[in-house]
């Protein structure tokens, strides 16, 4: 023991006091989906789990000059009595004791070598690293054992999960052994208020370090008014993050399902999995229940799974006509898997017993009203050119009278990429082959509307297990020359089908079908274009690159189109002659990696003035681009591989160009289309239906199919975002016999710290057909002339949001809307279909958050009120549901 005068601190060991909720799981997110349901988890306005509060600054001189096991005092006094080994050693003055990660300061200590203790008085200040203090008026601590008491003390710990420092104040701190700690009349908070904003008391709290707090006679105070009493409650501190326990109850209240009580318990399964058992209480409607188990092999493979049910009518208003029971269930899972032999298994699944029960109990609006359900479960390995795929996938579309579900079950895909052949240079080979059992079961409501609606006959109904094999080789030569790249591309496909439709009844058949084709493509991608353009002081400021191309593609031999059953893309394939043409314009500017301050920036820019890409237009390129552009590119053009990737400037990489200036692709403008040599197809374009066939679905996934034309509509897509929190792309297509604008949809997005703005636009045209495309369309007798083309609509939906603030401090608030101007016109209804509004605010301690939703779609209308309260370093309280995987 060593006795020395100056100040600092330290000694034995002390207590663990950290406040959470009563059950822990291992991502707070995971705990924030505001429903079991939803598509897009919700997460809860007042909690940000990826910002966690520093802990406080390390204190210096901890541990410093310090040996473990060694007493190491400063004083500015002492005296010492008794023998050696049983002295009784009094310091006096800024009295400051080290022992390894330990500090005690006091006015006065008295050691008792013979019992190892320490006593010490007045202004005593107790530190075990930098993770937590205790203050007091008086302590008596054994440095051997380290057990002892504090009283009259205060204190603060770090070691909540959210890195949130909890003050705490107490009559009495007692270290009952290494491991356990007992508080007497305590109050813990994280405010630093002096009435603190939130607090717990409690009569007595037992702390066993790293495992749990046990809290007997506690109180939820708010401004210190107790507004909950807790005779008993359970807090976990594992360091772990996990712990078994009852989780936070949450509540609710909407005016079609009433109030809302939802309760959880949480159960660990050793260190890489655990369940979570949940219940809800719908005072007007019945009772929800489910589990949700996760599992973790490693960093990358997870797996979960889970089941949520409704039992609907079992309180309020009985099943009558208006009142249906919307109850059922959902199972889902999802999970990624990578073994050490190279493959990869992969689970997505989605099983919902009815659209009704979704639209009821769901609260993402996408899942509410998107009529596609998917579920699928895959194994992949990629080897050297090889792919081997196994699936199994199930879809449910459902649309007004009917739904449409189709299987593929199993399915087993081999692929060999592209590869020279070694006897036939530079020609490559490739190769798709697979097997597969398929079906397809429309379930209708209204048969007579059905039969309207698909031209005569009955909904398709195949077998449970139907075949399907495919084989489809191609080989490739690709010709490269100075000026333009050419790939030519020859394949034969083969696809057998066990069963088959009788076209003009439209039932399924047992004779088998087997469609076989032919087919040639020819890839032609000239040199792009493209020039520097330059500020006045010669600053570079960006360059346009023009990338033409025109592929011409022949498919012959499909002749028994009309009996083949329609399960997925594949089945659409027809002949085709048809010509596909493109222009491609990027605009590229440079971007400065390694430079992080804008000073830093421009520094670079004024760098990079002088040192300019190619523009040697002596070269025989140069010339021979410059001899066939329009006047703005003569003179300037850039040297650009065939495929448009811009190439690096080897000529004046010698004058210093950094690698911190890199190309940035800031807008992006495509502009394609096609023209049908063969209008029909083969004879597969029904003139008057809507015809979902691959040579124009590749195309636009907006429909233009309903007659025979030669030129397709335009399909322009235009992306543009000068910087990271700025974002636009818009899409449409556009007519060129006279039917303008089909359709659009528009993208636009902001995103910065204290504003975000996002907004998504769709529009649709009921398309008018001018008179000679009304022509091809056959007349029946006693029906009107179509006007409009098949397949096309009227639609116009709007979803903008805004969100306002930091939810991490001060005021905040945001709203999202989703409007149908269109479909809702008709029935004089509002456009409005759901919306979310959000205010809060957030305090140094704690955050509170109001949020008000609106549903009217389908069988969902219904207005619910949300409420969330957290406290640091505890929780989140209010309308939270659990549920880890369901959307």
């Amino acid at each position: 023991m060593r006795f020395l005068k100056s100040p600092i601190l330290a000694l034995p060991a002390l207590l663990l006091c950290v406040l959470v909720s009563p059950g822990q799981q291992t991502n707070p997110v995971d705990r924030q989906v505001a429903n079991p349901i939803t598509d897009t988890p919700n997460i809860n306005p007042v909690s940000d789990p990826t910002r966690l509060q520093a802990p406080k600054n390390r204190i210096p001189g901890i541990g410093d000059d310090v040996n473990v096991g060694e007493v190491v005092v400063y004083s500015e006094h002492q005296t010492v009595e008794g023998e050696e080994g049983k002295r009784v050693v009094t310091h006096v003055g800024n009295v400051d004791v080290k022992y390894g990660v330990y500090r005690l300061q006091a006015d006065k200590v008295t050691i008792f070598e013979a019992e190892s203790r320490m006593l010490a008085e007045g202004n005593v200040i107790f530190d075990q690293a930098d993770d937590q203090r205790i203050t007091g008026s008086r302590a008596d601590w054994n440095y051997k054992t380290k057990l002892g008491t504090f009283v009259n003390s205060t204190g603060f710990t770090n070691q909540t999960n959210d890195g949130t420092v909890i003050y705490f104040e107490a009559d009495r701190v007692e270290r009952i052994s290494e491991t356990e700690v007992v508080v007497t009349k305590g109050t813990f908070t994280a405010c630093e208020d002096a009435v603190p904003k939130w607090s717990f008391t409690a009569d007595e709290a037992r702390i066993k370090q790293d495992d749990e707090v046990k809290l007997k006679g506690a109180k939820f105070k708010i401004m210190d008014v107790t507004v909950l009493p807790l005779p008993f409650a359970t807090i976990p501190i594992k360091r772990r993050d996990r712990k078994s326990g009852l989780l936070t109850p949450t509540f609710g209240f909407s005016p079609n399902k009433g109030f809302r009580l939802s309760g959880a318990y949480f159960q660990t399964l050793g260190r890489s999995a655990d369940v979570t058992f949940r219940g809800d209480l719908y005072s007007s409607r019945g009772f929800g229940y489910g589990l949700d188990f996760r599992t973790r092999a490693n960093s990358r493979s997870y797996f979960n799974f889970g089941f949520y049910a409704v039992q609907d009518r079992v309180l309020g208003h009985r099943i009558d006509a208006e009142h249906l029971d919307q109850g059922g269930s959902i199972v889902y899972a999802e999970g990624v898997h990578y073994f050490q032999n190279g493959f990869t298994a992969a689970v997505d699944m989605r099983l919902t017993s009815s659209l009704a029960f979704r639209q009821v109990f769901s609260d993402g609006i996408q899942q509410i009203i998107s009529p596609i359900e998917v579920s699928q479960v895959y194994i992949n390995k990629s080897w050297s050119n090889y792919t081997l795929n196994l699936l199994a996938r199930s879809q449910v579309i459902s649309i007004p009278n009917a739904r449409i579900k189709t299987r593929n079950l199993p399915s087993v895909n081999f692929e060999k990429r592209p590869s020279m052949l070694s006897f036939l240079k530079p020609v490559y080979f490739s190769l798709d082959a697979s097997m597969e059992g398929v079906s397809r079961r429309e379930e209708v409501d209204d048969l007579r509307l059905y039969s309207q609606q698909t031209g005569g006959g009955s909904p398709i109904v195949t077998p449970e297990f139907n075949q399907r094999l495919d084989l489809y080789p191609q080989v490739s030569l690709p010709i490269y020359s100075k000026y333009v790249n050419v790939t030519a591309t020859g394949a034969m496909r083969l696809t057998f089908y066990s069963n088959s439709l009788e076209p003009v009844r439209r039932v399924i058949s047992g004779r088998d079908v087997l469609r076989k084709y032919g087919e040639f493509r020819l890839d032609v991608r000239p040199v792009a274009w493209a020039k520097n353009y330059y500020g006045k002081t010669n600053a570079f400021r960006f360059r346009h690159v023009i990338e033409p191309y025109a592929t011409y593609r022949l498919i012959k031999g499909v002749d028994n189109f009309d009996r083949i059953i329609r399960y997925d893309y594949l089945d659409t394939l027809t002949d085709t002659n048809e010509l596909e043409y493109g222009l491609i314009n990027r605009i590229y500017t440079r971007r400065y990696a390694e430079a992080v301050t804008e000073a830093a920036q421009a520094k670079l820019r004024e760098d990079a003035v002088s040192v300019n890409y190619d523009e040697d237009t002596s070269s025989p390129l140069a010339q021979g681009r410059a001899s066939k552009s329009s006047p703005p590119y003569q003179g300037g053009v850039a040297a650009v591989s065939a495929d448009g990737v811009v190439l690096p400037d080897t000529k004046n990489s010698s004058k210093g160009m950094s690698l911190s200036v890199q190309p940035y692709e800031i807008f992006t403008f495509i502009v394609r289309g096609k023209y049908f040599f063969d209008r029909t197809f083969g004879e597969a374009l029904k003139p008057g239906q809507r015809n979902q066939l691959e040579p124009i679905s590749a195309m636009s996934f907006y429909t233009f199919g309903g007659v025979p034309r030669g030129f397709s509509p335009l399909s322009l897509d235009m992306t543009y975002r000068p910087q990271r929190t700025v974002f636009f792309n818009t899409r449409m297509d556009v007519g060129v016999q006279g039917d303008a604008v089909r359709a659009a949809s528009a993208t636009v997005g902001y995103d910065t710290p204290l504003l975000k703005i996002f907004q998504t636009f769709y529009y649709t045209r009921a398309v008018d057909l001018i008179p000679s495309l009304q022509r091809s369309i056959p007349v029946q007798p006693g029906v009107a002339p179509i006007t409009k083309e098949p397949g096309t609509l009227r639609g116009s939906q709007w979803s903008p949001s805004i969100f306002l603030g930091d939810r991490s401090h001060g005021v905040y608030g945001g709203a999202s809307v989703f409007l149908d101007f269109e479909n809702r016109r008709a029935a004089r209804q509002s456009p409005l279909i759901s919306s979310l509004y959000t205010v809060g605010y957030s305090y140094d301690c704690c955050s509170l958050a109001l949020q008000y939703y609106t549903f009217n779609v389908g069988a969902r209308r219904e207005n619910r009120v949300v409420f969330s309260f957290r406290l640091n370093g505890i929780g989140t309280f209010g309308t939270e549901q659990f549920g880890q995987g369901l959307r």
